[in-house]
């Protein structure tokens, strides 16, 4: 048990690490060309990779708790029940994580790949997926209110808001003008909320502590909800752009010009 989760920890850091950077390439570039098109594939399949490590540690942890983290540690009764709580909850939040990744990045891709058609979205797959999220998701978030953990909370309500607003994507009757790259573009970013936060949570913990020293657990709260608030300001706005654009005078214009060179 332990060598696998030694494994899928490696895994999961070489691999995150380069989601870190690729997450920049498809944002930087311009939508539709074919540097866009293929680091956004490499993105996503990263995003993949992160997201069953992720799922495979944090289950192992779940399980097996003291057997992966306290190996050959002697812990008394109250030490004991102590330890399996804290690895637990850490457990929950990493699983919750690699859910709000794998439901983002198969979202996103799925709606830029087949756009007005949502048929595929309604496959079981997608469907338990954005399911397993909500209730991932008020599960993080109850565990956060009976324990006064704001980033429990924050990303608890964070992950059944997804979940919810996928499923309503799926199911709506009707969509607005191109409304599933809006999806694509809202999907993609919360996938890469995901790794941000798993990366300040986890993997960046000790490199912020030293830039931060003892100003870092009055600072760690920020440093955790950050990429959220920036990652769904980000959303905000470019949602906003992009329906002026789509819904707006753009289409009018459009489809004015269409009508004139082929009505």
């Amino acid at each position: 048990m332990l060598s696998l989760h030694e494994f899928a920890l490696y895994l999961h850091i070489a691999v995150g690490s380069c989601a870190l950077l690729l997450f920049w390439v498809p944002m930087l570039t311009r939508k539709g060309a074919l540097d866009h098109k293929r680091f956004g594939r490499y993105f996503a399949w990263a995003m993949y990779t992160v997201s069953f490590s992720g799922l495979l540690m944090s289950s192992l942890d779940f399980l097996f708790p003291l057997t992966i983290h306290a190996a050959g540690i002697e812990l008394g009764p109250d030490e004991e029940a102590a330890a399996i709580r804290q690895v637990r909850e850490a457990a929950l939040f990493l699983f919750s994580l690699s859910v709000l990744v794998l439901a983002s990045t198969r979202h996103g891709w799925l709606t830029i790949l087949h756009k007005d058609d949502r048929a595929p979205l309604r496959r079981p797959a997608h469907l338990v997926l954005n399911g397993l999220l909500v209730v991932i998701g008020a599960s993080l978030l109850i565990t956060g209110i009976n324990g006064g953990t704001i980033l429990f909370m924050v990303f608890g309500g964070l992950q059944v808001a997804s979940g919810v607003g996928n499923l309503r994507y799926i199911y709506r009757e009707t969509l607005r003008p191109k409304e599933w790259w809006l999806q694509h573009l809202g999907g993609l970013i919360g996938a890469g909320i995901g790794a941000y936060t798993a990366f300040t949570v986890f993997g960046g913990r000790r490199f912020f502590e030293e830039i931060f020293s003892s100003n870092f657990d009055s600072m760690a709260i920020f440093l955790w909800v950050g990429p959220s608030v920036i990652g769904v300001t980000a959303i905000t706005l470019l949602s906003r752009h992009y329906k002026k654009k789509f819904g707006g005078e753009w289409v009018v214009k459009r489809a004015s010009v269409r009508s004139a060179l082929f009505g």
